[in-house]
């Protein structure tokens, strides 16, 4: 198979060295960060633009999702939004990260990507520049960057909540890197909202959790109509570390996200569980990852969908057990609903096992309501429209429920909103 190059000059126009160096320099970038940039465009022009034929591309056209302005200065800044309750930062394109009180005295650090020099080894230790195309682009030309960083021992009770704006006019590329030393424990609720036709969100999330710590992340999009976006996650973990990754996917036009653990250290435990409702023509694609790097490791992937109208889901999900992985344990489901005959969702499971000495399953379906779970519903004297909407929110119950209370009583009002508009199938 012959892959596809794509010069970063010709597909991302505007992207070189010199136009970066002048977007470092508006923005007050230090020496480490331009060579930064400069390295993540140098990986740009040699990695492969995303082929089709590849698996984790065939439902999705990558060149949908490429950005159209960057390096350009946005429009005026919009008017500012007001921060959640709780501890909580605001990322917005042409304005500084904002937080509230809470934020500032909760004792976690918080500051600028790459302010603190002790982060800068760190960057890039779960993504590397050249993970991927779109990760490269973001590596490169990222504009808000933020580190959360969560001391040894620390332990937040409350959740971080960090909105991440998009704007319909441009091209967003947040870039998060959060830190769990060793024995500290911390919620982060990563929310991308706004944004609507002509912009484009290109964010990439890097979790490292030190020995014995414990980070809780929970990826929201709820994007407005016509937005399109990548959105990359990846936790890395090191010895008796635990990680519990959720995700919700609801608004946007085409998103594809990826999201998955690297279980670098013994004993370390990742659990992933995800919820997604497309309706209309959306289009959402998911792919999950665990990697056992490390002996006696244990992850569990739970990922629900329920398609209505046109709309479409893929989803990909891989576990890969290395050879210095024994005793390692993994599961991973993916189910879905079809609402409509017109709906459509694609599942591939894919096991990649080095060593004997495992556990590791998975499962995976797609079909319609059961009918006669509408027709117990029924005549128990539900209509028809009732009794599926009570039947979907029982399916992605489970996985609400995991949520910090605060942001489950939202999540549940979207999920009810979106259930309230179901017709009859077909």
């Amino acid at each position: 198979m012959v892959e596809r190059m794509i010069d970063a000059g010709a597909a991302l126009a505007g992207l070189d060295p010199a136009s970066l160096t002048a977007y470092g320099d508006r923005r007050g970038d230090d020496a480490a960060t331009t060579a930064w940039r400069h390295r993540a465009l140098a990986a740009l022009t040699a990695v492969p633009f995303p082929d089709r034929v590849r698996h984790l591309w065939r439902y999705t056209d990558p060149e949908r999702l490429l950005p159209r302005r960057l390096l350009q200065p946005s429009g005026p800044a919009p008017l500012a939004a007001a921060l959640p309750a709780g501890p909580a930062v605001r990322l917005e394109p042409g304005r500084e990260p904002r937080l509230n009180d809470a934020a500032r005295s909760c004792g976690l650090v918080i500051a600028p990507l790459f302010a603190d020099p002790a982060d800068r080894e760190l960057i890039g230790r779960a993504v590397p520049v050249d993970h991927g195309y779109f990760e490269a682009i973001n590596a490169a030309a990222f504009g808000a960057g933020l580190t959360i960083r969560a001391p040894r021992g620390f332990g937040l009770a409350a959740p971080l909540r960090v909105v991440v704006a998009a704007d319909a006019g441009a091209d967003v590329l947040p870039r998060l890197l959060v830190i769990a030393e060793d024995g500290a424990a911390l919620t982060v609720v990563e929310e991308h909202t706004g944004g609507g036709g002509g912009g484009c969100v290109i964010g990439v999330t890097e979790i490292l959790i030190g020995a014995n710590a414990e980070v809780r992340h929970v990826l929201v999009q709820r994007w407005a109509d016509g937005q399109v976006g990548h959105l990359t996650q990846r936790a890395r973990l090191e010895r008796d570390a635990r990680f519990f990754g959720a995700t919700a996917g609801f608004g946007g036009a085409i998103s594809k996200v990826d999201l998955g653990g690297l279980l670098a250290g013994e004993g370390a435990r990742s659990e992933l569980v995800g919820v997604a409702l497309p309706e209309g023509r959306q289009h959402l694609d998911h792919h999950t990852l665990h990697q056992h790097l490390a002996a006696r490791t244990w992850s569990h992937i739970d990922f629900k969908v329920a398609v209505a109208g046109r709309a479409r889901s893929a989803y990909t999900g891989a576990i890969r057990i290395e050879r210095d992985a024994p005793g390692s344990e993994a599961y991973q489901e993916n189910r879905n609903l079809l609402l409509s005959d017109r709906a459509r969702a694609d599942t591939i499971p894919e096991l990649e096992i080095h060593t004997d000495d495992v556990s590791c399953s998975h499962g995976a379906t797609a079909a319609p309501i059961d009918p006669d779970q509408l027709f117990y519903l029924r005549s128990r004297g539900l209509s028809a429209p009732a009794a599926r909407q009570l039947v979907v929110r029982g399916f992605v119950e489970p996985t609400l429920r995991q949520l910090p209370a605060d942001l489950r009583a939202e999540l549940e009002n979207l999920v009810d909103a979106r259930l309230a508009r179901l017709r009859e199938v077909g």
